[in-house]
């Protein structure tokens, strides 16, 4: 398994099989804390060789720096089929947020695990502006 994609955007949709992204961003300024972001997205393509075929389950975590988990795992499952004219199958994962807290400025990250395996991460800094 490759992961081709695995950004934060402003959105994001999955239409037939093509990946719209608009806006990736990797930092957020607010002014007080906690912050709460209105509204993001999580943008993954995953490629999957022949030999990949069959069920899969995916974890994506948002963690503080120091790994405690800020909202629940979205947790749930993709069915690998054969690709229809090609080596490969390829599947797009779309996950919206809305309302996100933040209790204080720092690092924060998103984490995607396949079967349980840590496969990226993605950093997301949180600044205070004045």
């Amino acid at each position: 398994m490759e992961t081709e994609i695995f950004t934060l955007a402003d959105f994001a949709q999955d239409n037939n099989s093509k990946l719209t992204v608009v806006g990736t961003f990797d930092s957020i300024h607010a002014q007080n804390f906690p912050a709460q972001h209105p509204l993001c997205s999580i943008a993954c393509r995953l490629r999957f060789s022949e030999k990949e075929l069959g069920e899969h389950e995916f974890k994506i975590r948002l963690i503080d720096s120091k790994g405690k988990e800020i909202i629940d795992p979205v947790v749930g499952n993709i069915n690998i089929t054969p690709p229809a004219h090609n080596q490969f199958a390829t599947i797009n994962v779309v996950i919206n947020f809305n309302q996100l807290k933040f209790k204080k400025p720092g690092r924060y990250s998103f984490e995607l695990y396949i079967d349980g395996d840590w496969k990226t991460g993605l950093p997301l800094f949180l600044n205070q502006t004045k």
